[in-house]
């Protein structure tokens, strides 16, 4: 069962503003340069919650999801504003900031004693990924690209491919990239970017992921690897 199951919106908001402080929230802002002079309705730090907030509440509408916001952020009042002013928000925010909040919450959070988060010493982590669906324009269309018919004819949205380095014992994410659909070497090229930070872990991967460059990074990184080869690459087992 997810953690947020049968959490109030109240919980919910307050958890996230304990998790992730104002404080940090400015502090990525002003290293982006999208920090405020002065508080205002949609400032860059309510823009930054406004858009986690939208993951906590995927069913609610741009509307729905700020008056959750209301009262949980002191620079937010009972006004809320049209859903044009909430797009150029979000435009001028752009996708930094998020990041950088991610970049400094994000990591392993299991503590030694839980013995199902180790082993051997080793922090046990996966990698894994995953598709998103994106809106439909012209723009996602060519810098994401997505399925296509035996006629080259898009199918369904425009879809981004994530890849995840999770640390097993809790399901934090340490680490995460995000890539095209149609092209750039696909996950295993994003795993190997991640390398860096699976330092002294055991990492468990799929039989998509094997390759020289990958192996050579994480093992250069002090990391172990347990992946599943294809039979062509492991047809002959060394011990059993």
């Amino acid at each position: 069962m997810h953690p947020w199951i049968g959490l109030s919106d109240e919980v919910r908001l307050g958890l996230l503003t304990e998790w992730i402080a104002p404080e940090l929230v400015d502090e990525v802002l002003t290293a982006c340069g999208r920090g405020n002079a002065k508080p205002r309705p949609l400032s860059s730090r309510f823009m930054v919650y406004f858009v986690l907030a939208l993951a906590l509440f995927q069913q609610d509408s741009y509307d729905d999801v700020a008056e959750n916001l209301v009262g949980a952020l002191a620079e937010m009042d009972q006004s809320v504003p049209n859903k044009s002013s909430f797009t150029r928000a979000r435009q001028h925010l752009g996708a930094a900031p998020l990041e950088g909040v991610f970049r400094r919450v994000a990591g392993a959070i299991a503590p030694p004693p839980l013995e199902t988060a180790f082993w051997r010493g080793m922090r046990i982590a996966a990698v894994d990924g995953f598709l998103l669906d994106v809106p439909e324009n012209d723009m996602t269309r060519a810098a994401f690209g997505g399925q296509v018919d035996s006629a080259g004819r898009p199918i369904g949205f425009p879809q981004a491919r994530v890849v995840t380095l999770t640390e097993t014992g809790t399901h934090a994410t340490i680490d995460a990239r995000i890539g095209s659909f149609k092209g750039g070497g696909g996950e295993p090229a994003l795993a190997t970017e991640m390398a860096g930070s699976a330092a002294g872990m055991l990492v468990i991967m799929d039989r998509a992921f094997p390759g020289v460059a990958l192996w050579k990074a994480y093992t250069q990184a002090g990391a172990h690897l347990l992946i599943r080869a294809r039979t062509f690459v492991a047809a002959k087992p060394t011990e059993v």
